[in-house]
């Protein structure tokens, strides 16, 4: 009986230690990474951590993105058992919303040895005005009113330094010009017909993030 228990195990073990024996790669957070809020038109640069669960040496022979406007580099080519990595991912920032790309890794697993990973970033805006553009029509003579919101959407203060048009018919002024994280700062504008001929122009918020535009369009009907 002893010696069929003993047959028993013998048998066994080497399947058992084949079973968990290789490299073995392990992506921490799994295999869908969303790296947060950036600032969209600036570039995203993140590091992928992961580590080598298996009992001999992890290789990453390649890795690749979806797509031209990201790029991927590992941290080492090797990682021993027990050891860490990282792979830098880099995304040059120009999207809107919510964008994905996938990141491929191969390696000498000797199977499953391509990992795709999918990497979300949602990118905002510093500033959002409200509305993007103005469209609107009247007469020589008329004085056209209109309202526009300039929101903060920071978590940082946002100075506004300068608000003007690149015409003289159209004046802004603003409620406030320091905004806090949240904040949001009303505009007045008056556009001023003096001429029978279209008015296509432009409000431009400057700011300490950078300059932001609305443009202004009106079409002027005949008296």
């Amino acid at each position: 009986m002893k010696m069929k228990k003993l047959l028993l195990v013998l048998i066994l073990l080497p399947v058992m230690v084949f079973a968990q024996s290789g490299p073995k790669l392990e992506i921490d957070g799994g295999t869908s990474i969303n790296t947060g809020s950036h600032l969209r038109g600036k570039e995203v640069v993140y590091d992928i951590s992961f580590r080598n669960a298996g009992d001999q040496d992890l290789k990453i022979t390649g890795v690749q993105t979806s797509c031209g406007c990201s790029s991927a580099l590992a941290s080492s080519d090797v990682i021993k058992p027990g050891e860490s990595g990282s792979i830098k991912f880099t995304f040059n920032g120009i999207g809107f919303g919510t964008v994905t790309k996938a990141v491929t890794i191969s390696t000498n697993e000797a199977a499953g040895n391509v990992h795709t990973l999918q990497v979300s970033m949602t990118m905002t805006d510093p500033i959002l005005l409200n509305p993007q553009s103005i469209i609107s029509e009247g007469k020589v003579g008329d004085e056209l009113n209109q309202t526009a919101t300039v929101l903060n959407s920071l978590d940082k203060d946002v100075t506004i330094t300068e608000i003007v048009s690149n015409t003289p018919v159209i004046k802004i002024t603003s409620d406030k010009m320091m905004l806090m994280p949240g904040e949001t700062a009303s505009l007045s504008i008056s556009i001023k017909i003096y001429e029978e001929s279209a008015i296509n122009a432009a409000i431009i918020v400057k700011t300490t993030e950078g300059e932001f535009q609305i443009p202004v369009l009106v079409d002027v009907k005949p008296n």
